[in-house]
């Protein structure tokens, strides 16, 4: 656009040069054209050096931008490997002493557990970022029930959701067909929906998953009654590496006044590539990704698959895997 308008002013400029030589010089000629030929030769270089020095200036600022994010982004996962590993190596040269109780050793080696997960999780998300953005990403699409995987998805977060109070249910499902999808993948995306909502929402929260029918899609959901999703972050909530602020829970947090700040009241890990894999994984399973919400009153994240179909199912990544959306509600 400010190409566009530099043209635009530059072209308004040669045709009033012309003008101008034409009352100055129109008797003559032979001066007319030489004058002319060398204007327009001035004015095409000048444009030129200005339109090439304008993209120059673009590609420095967004080699900086990538720079930083670059360098926010090693910091960030260098934090998230870092953290666990401390509380790991802590814990461990505790119950080397041999000097703890029975129930503290369980609660130990529990939390253990949990921190080898987080960094399994990490990992997995960079391998998966690695193939998608070198072009190697894979899918198993097959035909898959809702409700096993909604199942399976609670079953292993359930102890998270405790540690928080939180209540973690399934609302019944009714008798709503299979759908096409990679089992392994579709788990961890719901399974990263429903980490968000434990992350998210205050302790003593309620969340809960459901599926049913969507036109020729069937809807997985996650439903939790957190802070919600600011307007503001609406837009580029599954963007890569970003991580939006906590809606406001409490004066001390409305009144933090940066991202940071927000983030660490919250305490929120994460390095900002769950909700960008999850869609990316969605769109390539044929479906799409949506969330409606409301700040302070919560968020429901919907993901849409096809109904799976004899002889549909593994031609689905191909077909429409470029065609995919994202909806965001409000």
């Amino acid at each position: 656009m400010r190409d566009r308008r530099l043209l635009l002013v530059v072209g308004a400029g040669a045709i009033l040069t012309l003008i101008l030589f034409e009352l100055l010089y129109g008797g003559d000629q032979l001066r007319y054209v030489l004058y002319v030929f060398v204007g327009l030769i001035i004015v095409i270089g000048g444009t030129a050096a200005i339109l090439w020095a304008a993209r120059l200036e673009r590609k420095a600022k967004r080699s900086d931008e990538l720079d930083h994010l670059k360098s926010e982004f090693v910091s960030r996962v260098s934090h998230e490997l870092r953290t666990p590993l401390t509380t790991i190596k802590a814990l461990t040269r505790l119950l080397l002493r041999g000097e703890v109780s029975e129930e503290k050793r369980r609660e130990y080696l529990e939390t253990i557990s949990i921190e080898c997960d987080r960094q399994i999780d990490l990992i997995l998300n960079l391998l998966d970022l690695s193939r998608i953005e070198g072009g190697v990403f894979r899918l198993a699409l097959e035909k898959v029930e809702a409700a096993d995987v909604i199942s399976s998805c609670v079953k292993s977060e359930i102890a998270a959701a405790e540690r928080r109070s939180h209540k973690l249910q399934i609302e019944p499902i009714g008798d709503i067909p299979s759908l096409c999808a990679d089992p392994k993948h579709l788990r961890r995306v719901i399974s990263n929906l429903i980490e968000n909502s434990i992350k998210y929402t205050p302790d003593g929260g309620l969340i809960t998953l459901s599926a049913g029918l969507d036109g020729d899609n069937v809807a997985l959901r996650v439903t939790d009654n957190g802070r919600g999703i600011p307007k503001a972050d609406l837009p580029v909530l599954f963007d890569k590496f970003y991580r939006g602020n906590p809606a406001p829970h409490s004066t001390a947090l409305a009144a933090a006044t940066s991202n940071d700040a927000f983030l660490d009241d919250a305490d929120v890990s994460g390095v900002g590539l769950g909700l960008y894999l999850a869609r990316d994984v969605v769109v390539r399973m044929g479906g799409k990704i949506s969330v409606e919400t409301e700040v302070g009153a919560g968020s429901t994240f919907t993901v849409h698959l096809p109904i799976w179909g004899p002889g549909k199912c593994g031609s689905v990544e191909n077909e429409v895997k470029e065609n995919g959306k994202s909806i965001i509600g409000s």
